[in-house]
């Protein structure tokens, strides 16, 4: 089956703090997950492009319909050390939202994170 849905989970970001003294955390707005459209569709494609990142880049995943911060919970995690990529993962799941956190974000641009199925 072809992905049919592409979804921003992280719009371009750009941080320059200065190193690791000057760190804060983002967090993406919810995006409705496969499960959400497609009932018992578990297949989700994570695709995030980074240039000289640092910090911990999270995908979190929720079963609530209506998601409180307590309901999130974690499903992939990349620590990054002024990495730079472009690249993919594949998460099984039958999630109702996903969203995407950039933890300890030290310096770098997140270009994006995108949710596909």
């Amino acid at each position: 089956m072809s992905q049919s849905v592409t979804l921003i989970l992280f719009p371009q970001t750009t941080y320059n703090g200065g190193g690791t003294a000057n760190v804060y955390s983002l967090t993406g707005n919810s995006q409705p997950a496969a499960a959400y459209y497609l009932g018992n569709q578990d297949l989700q494609t994570v695709n995030y492009r980074l240039t000289e990142v640092t910090g911990n880049i999270v995908i979190q995943a929720t079963l609530a319909a209506s998601p409180t911060e307590d309901d999130w919970f974690e499903v992939f995690k990349t620590e990054c050390a002024n990495t730079t990529a472009s690249t993919y993962t594949n998460i099984d799941g039958n999630f109702v939202y996903m969203r995407a956190k950039i933890e300890d974000f030290a310096h770098g641009v997140v270009q994006f994170i995108k949710l596909s199925y």
